[in-house]
């Protein structure tokens, strides 16, 4: 027997829309200037809360014939809502995000995730921490919410359908009821419990999050029935609600994760405690504050980009900010006008909606992974592009005697950068490489879940060996005069326990020779050394320079490109004018340095060259991430041209002499 199906609940209630305005306006003070709305970015989880509720009051009552079209007709309405406008912005924002940062890469993956709904995963994988400067400059970063309520989307319809609550099969409420409030119950132990010990997981993963939208669903089922429960929350003033989400929203605070909770209760309340004719009620039902409401999707995909972008050029400021506020408000009404509206309004089967749907999703994704990929750096409008060798480099080389040896470079990518530079100096038949990204040499067995496998590593530390062992072939080489071998690695990293990229820490596991057994990084760092005195006594006539790296430096995962002055570039942020503590660089090498010392003092023809010399100012102790107004590096670790045409005069001297 089929319960009596209740419309009313489906019908059109603008006051949600008029809290949808609230909650973006939130949101927007919040990025614009966290001093303004301290807990702003809480109208994410209004957001959450009115989608749990309105999805769920979308199928209440809904026909279908079965399960094949009632998930056809709900994921093709979720198409038409979502995808035309976020297509829109992707390809607009991936396209102005190239133009203005030379090295875009994580950016530009971060929007094709958005085009598959899976951003949040790909930002949660990256460690992204939502509230650090890296974060503010992604363009994108925003997506992971939608890509939160994409997957509470694949999952929600089956259990609406299989409980029997769409069809209104005379228990399937309660079933749905039992089974959402377990699974809320679950996913908000989740959250409360990784806010403390992995924050990225709880903020951005759908198991941490299900609880918010579900709460919603719960609120709308409890309000619907009229359960005694929500017979009494109905009865507080949802104007005392409102006064409590708005001090929640401007009290600063140190426990965030409840105030998530608060947010989210408190909000379920008011939508079901509004009464038309209160004051609270006629203010949310504006034409104005509606308008906001129904395009607060589109406003919260600009106002974060937008914001993102302005980093990247003019800055925010007193001077900007308005034409910032203006230039957010003409995109989302076009975004809302021309790309919402359209095709929400336009009678197309569903079949039909799902194809268009996922037709733009791979239009958005490809011009995504096009411009990562062919034309990655290419559309720069900057002067040029910090890791590009130029034709100045050749005016700062030293000079060089005919009789120069010959110079083979080995090693991982610091082999192949050191390769390009040295190339502008020294005569291309004098110099020859052998590289294997994330390979060092001499061997070191390691295995890396975010790098490298430890098959993969084995492979790329015999594919460095034989091209090595070709580099030094005498019988292809016409000068059998002493060669000077550089080994250039990013040394000391492959001996850490942690492997470290832009303050993202990944364990690194060790292996015996023959990978049947893990083994301490200082037994690591014990068989190197080995292996590098084996290399020297055996190449004795060949000279031996092992290249120690200049220090690392923590961009936050920040391309650095924004440390360089460009006529669109006004703001510099902090970090860029600040050096690496040298005592710290110092005390992380250590061990391997100790032991390098070692091997120099043991065998004549190992020489070590410390770029820490070139690169730190020991009055000072300190290291230089900018020199003269030049960017030294183009990433956490390696040089920039710039940073090459400070190495390389002393470098070469050196190895000449």
């Amino acid at each position: 027997m089929k319960q009596k199906k209740v419309s009313k609940q489906r019908k059109y209630r603008p006051e949600i829309d008029g809290l949808r305005a609230i909650a973006v306006i939130f949101v927007i003070f919040n990025h614009i200037n966290k001093d303004l709305l301290p807990n702003g970015y809480l109208g994410v989880d209004i957001f959450f809360v009115i989608s749990g509720y309105v999805i769920t009051s979308s199928i209440y009552g809904r026909t279908s014939k079965d399960l094949g079209d009632f998930l056809l007709g709900f994921y093709s309405r979720r198409l038409k809502r979502l995808i035309p406008a976020l297509t829109f912005f992707l390809i607009t924002t991936s396209f102005a995000i190239s133009l203005f940062c030379d090295q875009p890469t994580v950016y530009l993956k971060t929007a094709l995730t958005a085009s598959f709904g899976v951003s949040n995963i790909y930002l949660y994988q990256n460690s992204t921490n939502y509230f650090a400067t890296n974060t503010a400059l992604n363009p994108f970063t925003q997506t992971w919410s939608l890509g939160v309520e994409q997957q509470f989307y694949l999952l929600f319809p089956i259990l609406a359908w299989i409980s029997g609550f769409s069809r209104q099969t005379k228990n399937g409420v309660k079933i749905f009821l039992g089974i959402i409030s377990c699974l809320a119950v679950l996913s908000l132990i989740s959250f409360l419990y990784l806010y403390k010990i992995n924050q990225p997981a709880a903020y951005f993963l759908v198991t941490s999050r299900f609880w918010e939208m579900a709460t919603g669903c719960l609120f709308f089922i409890g309000s619907n029935k009229n359960y005694i429960f929500f017979k009494i929350l109905k009865r507080i003033p949802s104007t005392l609600i409102a006064v409590l989400m708005i001090l929640i929203v401007f009290i600063p605070s140190n426990i965030p994760s409840l105030l998530t909770v608060a947010i989210v209760a408190l909000s379920s309340i008011f939508i079901c405690s509004l009464e038309e004719g209160t004051n609270i009620f006629n203010f949310l039902t504006k034409e104005s504050i509606i308008y906001i409401g129904l395009i607060s999707y589109s406003l919260y995909l600009w106002h974060w980009g937008v914001l993102s972008l302005a980093k990247w050029t003019l800055g925010i400021s007193t001077t900007t900010i308005l034409p910032i506020l203006l230039l957010i408000l003409f995109l989302s009404v076009i975004s809302y006008r021309f790309f919402e509206i359209p095709l929400r309004k336009i009678p197309l089967k569903n079949i039909i909606s799902l194809i268009l749907g996922s037709l733009l999703i791979i239009i958005s994704s490809l011009f995504s992974y096009i411009l990562g990929r062919p034309f990655l750096g290419k559309l720069y409008l900057g002067e040029d592009k910090i890791g590009e060798y130029r034709d100045s480099t050749k005016q700062n080389c030293p000079t060089l005697s005919n009789d120069l040896p010959n110079f083979i470079i080995v090693g991982d990518s610091h082999a192949y950068k050191l390769h390009q530079a040295l190339k502008e100096c020294i005569p291309k038949q004098k110099l020859k490489l052998a590289t294997v990204m994330r390979t060092a040499f001499p061997r070191v067995n390691y295995s890396n879940p975010y790098i490298l496998d430890k098959e993969t590593n084995n492979y790329n530390n015999l594919l460095l060996n034989q091209l090595l062992k070709e580099a030094l072939n005498p019988s292809r080489d016409k000068d059998l005069n002493k060669k000077i071998i550089i080994i250039a690695n990013r040394s000391p990293i492959y001996f850490s326990p942690s492997n470290s990229t832009d303050g993202l820490l990944v364990p690194n596991t060790f292996w015996n020779e023959d990978y049947s057994a893990k083994i301490s990084n200082k037994e690591v760092i014990s068989a190197w050394f080995k292996k590098l005195n084996s290399f020297a006594a055996n190449n004795s006539r060949n000279l031996i320079y092992v290249l120690l790296p200049p220090p690392e430096i923590n961009t936050q995962n920040i391309p650095l490109s924004i440390c360089k002055k460009e006529w669109f570039r006004k703001d510099i942020p902090n970090f860029c004018h600040q050096g690496v503590s040298m005592l710290e660089a110092i005390k992380e090498r250590k061990d391997f340095y100790d032991e390098l010392k070692k091997a120099e003092s043991k065998l004549s023809n190992i020489k070590i060259y410390d770029s820490f010399q070139d690169f730190c100012d020991p009055n000072i102790l300190s290291c230089k991430v900018k020199s003269s107004g030049k960017l030294m590096y183009i990433d956490s670790n390696h040089l920039s041209s710039d940073g090459y045409d400070l190495l390389i005069n002393n470098l070469i001297t050196t190895l000449a002499n």
